[in-house]
């Protein structure tokens, strides 16, 4: 009867969790979806399983990827390739796993919080709350934005199996007077299956994103206010048993940046970004950002330009920094007084460290200081829980002496309830289409060149090419660096025969970029439908001398030998063709072409 009590609310997190993101499975692909999912030739190829595990997250096709470079998210790609597996390209079965990964999570933290209050209530209410919060539309609704959901889930579930491993460290009449080692021994005696699980799903994590990083520091930090241990031997335990989470993270590091090489590229432009100074302010100034838009949730957008801010004395940076000074004190003061509260305001604090941008994540330079809402998937769970705990203890409070005022939060609570689900419904469907998506955030964000640039590309998809280059070259105007506005500029120039125009385009962006392989392959098209061979080829050739698996390269370079008479070397270029993509029946009918021409003109007739 206690188990069903205990999981029956299960029930109604899974109900609510599904209610406000059911309109969300109308929706289509959108933004890096269409890379990602819809033009990713290589979802369905489960030959190519462990390719996820070596390569660039972006490194979807055998072309360069405009904005995008250093990610390293296996785990999701093969998330896409499982969905591809059950629903095919339909994009309502990629938002229903999303959903379900949400959900998964939402009661993943009721667990955790009946766990860390032992109170139904206050783990209900949190769970709610996270359930329904509309900062987290960009993360679910979003099919991309899983990323953060799904790493949130094995982050939690990792949190949550610690919090089940360390309930032996409470001491009581018989453990109390154990030594360190003692402790350990029985730990590891009674609960290891729970650490060592726990420490697999946190490496599991890592491979979703490294935002997870800050665990090991959230489970330092729990050990040290709930293990019941004192005289300084929590701490000392609690680094003994967060070390293998911290070699989890050094060995991530070894593969990633050593072994693979996958670093971030940040883009050009915004130099004075860089630097100790402007990134502490902006940080801090951003902590308060992203409260505020978790406190009033009302006005979502996709592309937040965050100005970096350079001086002490504008006015949002010095009322962060005192902001987060009251944080920090709240934090010492009620280590004390209010273990839990402690707790949850320092879980949304080391849980933002990540987004502290030191390490510059690739991303448009007009952004500023890089802001998204989806970022807030983890640190949100402090908000919601701080939230919880409030109202609970008002609750409690006003009903011993002022049982009106007790009903008032449960109708606070039901009002903040309906709040956040409305705005969540309202912007699921934000994100139906990418011709609406992309108008809504450009109203949002009317002077962002990425934005304009990915709104060509809708209407490019539509062939509407004379409002493509509209865009295309208002994007220009905010950013004369976007080298993929002019590369797509030729492109749209050379569907309409206007050769000389394209080629002028593709060669700015090669200046821009001299390693922009898409512009050097298409000047190399535009060159061949010129007439001009041997220029042609020459761009062919440092395609592929940027990129020598790019298979349409290798194909015009083997259409031009084999034009010219060089069959042996057109063989050669087929050849590698079919070495990548077996399945290409141009270049199997023009090998099959060439070579009954050389036994023709072989004496013996045999090759």
């Amino acid at each position: 009867m206690n188990k069903i009590r205990y999981y029956s609310p299960v029930l109604l997190i899974i109900f609510i969790s599904f209610l406000v993101y059911l309109n969300a499975l109308r929706n289509g692909f959108v933004w890096d979806d269409m890379v990602l999912i819809a033009d990713n030739e290589g979802i369905n190829k489960w030959g190519c399983f462990w390719e996820n595990f070596v390569r660039d997250f972006f490194d979807t096709t055998d072309d360069t990827i405009e904005f995008k470079y250093g990610y390293y998210r296996p785990i999701i790609s093969l998330s896409y390739m499982i969905d591809y597996a059950v629903w095919g390209l339909k994009p309502w079965g990629f938002h229903l796993s999303n959903i379900i990964f949400h959900t998964i999570s939402c009661i993943l933290v009721y667990l955790i919080f009946n766990s860390l209050f032992n109170n139904r209530s206050i783990s209900i209410i949190t769970s709610l709350l996270f359930a329904c919060h509309p900062i987290h539309t960009e993360s679910v609704t979003w099919i991309s934005g899983r990323t953060d959901i799904i790493a949130g889930m094995f982050f939690l579930s990792a949190f949550y199996l610690y919090q089940k491993a360390l309930n032996p460290l409470i001491p009581n009449e018989t453990n109390s007077s154990l030594s360190n080692r003692e402790i350990l021994k029985l730990f590891f005696k009674q609960r290891k299956i729970f650490y060592i699980c726990s420490i697999t799903l946190f490496a599991i994590a890592m491979l979703c994103k490294e935002m997870v990083a800050t665990l090991p520091f959230l489970l330092i930090a729990y050990t040290h206010y709930f293990s019941g241990l004192r005289n300084g031997r929590q701490f000392k335990i609690s680094l003994l048993l967060s070390t293998p989470y911290f070699f989890v993270i050094l060995l991530y590091g070894i593969i990633r940046f050593t072994i693979l090489g996958i670093h971030t590229v940040v883009n050009p432009g915004g130099e004075e970004m860089k630097g100790f100074y402007p990134i502490t302010l902006s940080f801090t100034k951003t902590i308060f950002i992203y409260l505020f838009k978790l406190i009033y949730p009302a006005h979502p957008s996709a592309y937040i330009q965050n100005p970096m801010s350079f001086s002490i004395t504008e006015p949002a940076v010095i009322s962060s920094i005192f902001g987060v000074a009251f944080l920090i004190f709240l934090i010492v003061w009620l280590k004390k007084r209010w273990a839990s509260m402690s707790f949850l305001i320092l879980f949304y604090l080391v849980t933002l460290l990540p987004l502290s941008n030191f390490i510059r994540i690739s991303a448009p330079w007009d952004m500023g200081f890089v802001t998204a809402e989806r970022f807030l998937y983890i640190p949100s769970l402090g908000f919601c829980g701080i939230i919880s705990v409030l109202l609970v203890n008002a609750w409690k409070t006003c009903k011993r002496s002022f049982p009106i005022l007790g009903y008032f939060t449960i109708l606070l609570f039901i009002a903040l309830l309906i709040f956040y689900s409305g705005q969540t419904l309202l912007r699921n469907r934000d994100w139906i289409d990418e011709k609406t998506f992309f108008s809504k955030t450009l109203k949002e964000a009317p002077n962002a060149a990425l934005l304009h640039h990915a709104m060509g590309n809708v209407y490019v998809r539509e062939e509407n090419y004379e409002k493509a280059l509209d865009y295309y070259k208002n994007s220009l105007e905010l950013y004369p660096l976007y080298h993929a506005a002019y590369n797509n500029i030729g492109t749209i120039y050379s569907k309409h025969g206007l050769y000389d125009q394209a080629i002028s385009a593709f060669k700015e962006a090669i200046k821009i970029n001299p390693e922009y392989i898409q512009s050097h392959f298409n000047l190399g098209t535009m060159y061949y439908q010129k007439g001009m061979i041997m220029d042609a080829s020459n761009e062919f050739k440092k395609v592929l001398g940027l990129n020598k698996n790019y298979i349409k390269a290798h194909n015009n370079l083997g259409i031009i030998y084999a034009e010219n008479g060089q069959l042996h070397e057109a063989i050669s270029e087929f050849e590698e063709v079919l070495k990548h993509d077996p399945h290409n029946e141009k270049a199997r009918n023009n090998l099959a072409i060439i070579k009954e021409e050389l036994v023709n003109k072989s004496p013996d007739k045999n090759l």
